[in-house]
């Protein structure tokens, strides 16, 4: 009798687009290098729905999990590519648009060399994204 192994796969939605990736995004991955990126409980549940253990892919700093470097590069990142670019977390679904805490809004990462081809519309949706996030890292009160 044979013995077959059963891969369970679990459901992972994928993350909304928010700052719609440009051509240059392709070669450039800059913001993938030296990342400080914050993940929600809903990145973490989403990237270890699909396989990934949360010790490999973050690391805990300051109260909240952010993605883990390897040689100074994004955990995900694999030659100027995004492993996991459908379930992103949703931090880099928005960037360049960073979130400025302080001001609870967002603005653009000037660092990257594309952030003035930003349109108002993605402004717009990264703000409605925002106010969630703040939210669920329980840095707003939800409401």
């Amino acid at each position: 009798m044979k013995m077959f192994k059963v891969a369970i796969v679990l459901r992972a939605e994928p993350t909304p687009t928010i700052w719609r990736a440009r051509p240059l995004c392709l070669s450039c991955s800059a913001c993938c290098r030296e990342t400080e990126m914050i993940l929600t409980p809903s990145d973490v549940r989403r990237l270890e729905a699909l396989g990934y253990r949360r010790e490999e892919f973050a690391v805990l700093q300051g109260g909240f999990y952010k993605l883990r470097n390897v040689k100074g590069r994004c955990y995900f990142l694999r030659v100027n590519r995004c492993t996991v670019y459908e379930y992103r977390p949703i931090g880099c679904s928005m960037y360049p648009i960073v979130i400025n805490v302080a001001r609870e809004d967002v603005e653009l990462d000037e660092e990257c060399p594309i952030a003035g081809e930003t349109t108002d519309r993605e402004l717009e949706r990264a703000r409605e994204y925002a106010k969630r996030v703040l939210e669920e890292l329980g840095i707003l009160p939800r409401g």
